[in-house]
């Protein structure tokens, strides 16, 4: 639908009755989802519908970030740049990458950005919906305008130089309220779009690729945990070169 669904027409198409439990919502969802996924011979339009109408009716609650006791609100200024040597110790880069979306932990990320690739590091797609939500555990097959990314590549700057580019984008609201309020401590750019907020950061890659898979890792790390959004919400998608379906 490409109109903004009322409440009534969110209702209608997941079949509940307004005002409706949360725990009633989650279960209308997933019963219909399930019906209609592709995956299952569903209707690929009938399915996004139904994302869409959860969303309207479960936006309410989404409207404000949820933090994170225990986790840091924004990131130190005295944060380090390279990774330290208890960095490196405590990253195995030696872990097998699954054939299948997976959540994220700083081993899993620097042993995928590790991996064999004629560049600096491997290119990497991970995905998910916005802080603190259940969806998250759903990202790799909601539709791409309701998901937020990770995206990282080496690529050439500006200047033409290679770098590690890295790409975080915020589609729903709660994600894009979360990077918005971040603090950004010299080692991000914030764009503002219509409908997407993305942080954007460069480092030079070095000799060591696993020093540079770490560094890479710590500074999306650092990142994730100053937003509340940690690595654990996000899904590692597998693809040949990190972008589903390249």
């Amino acid at each position: 639908m490409s109109e903004r669904l009322t409440r009534e027409q969110a209702a209608r198409l997941l079949e509940v009755t307004l005002p409706c439990a949360d725990g009633q919502l989650k279960r209308a969802y997933r019963r219909l989802a399930r019906q209609h996924h592709p995956d299952r011979g569903g209707d690929v339009r009938i399915f996004h519908q139904l994302q869409a109408a959860f969303e309207r009716l479960a936006e309410e609650d989404a409207a404000q970030p949820v933090v994170t006791r225990g986790r840091p609100s924004r990131m130190p200024a005295t944060a380090p740049r390279t990774p330290s040597r208890s960095d490196l110790a405590a990253i195995d880069l030696d872990l097998a990458i699954p054939d299948r979306p997976t959540p994220l932990r700083p081993s899993l990320l620097a042993s995928a950005l590790a991996r064999p690739h004629p560049a600096a590091l491997h290119p990497l797609h991970a995905v998910s919906r916005a802080p603190g939500t259940w969806l998250n555990r759903a990202a790799a097959i909601l539709a791409d305008d309701l998901t937020s990314t990770v995206d990282i590549e080496v690529a050439d700057d500006d200047r033409g130089r290679q770098v590690v580019a890295i790409e975080v984008t915020a589609a729903a609201r709660r994600a894009r309220h979360a990077l918005d309020a971040v603090a950004l401590e010299g080692e991000w750019i914030r764009r503002r779009r219509t409908s997407t907020v993305q942080l954007s950061s460069s480092l030079e890659p070095g000799t060591d690729r696993a020093r540079t898979a770490v560094a890479t890792t710590v500074r999306l790390v650092r990142l994730l945990e100053a937003a509340s959004w940690p690595l654990e919400q996000w899904l590692l998608t597998p693809s040949a070169n990190g972008r589903p379906g390249h």
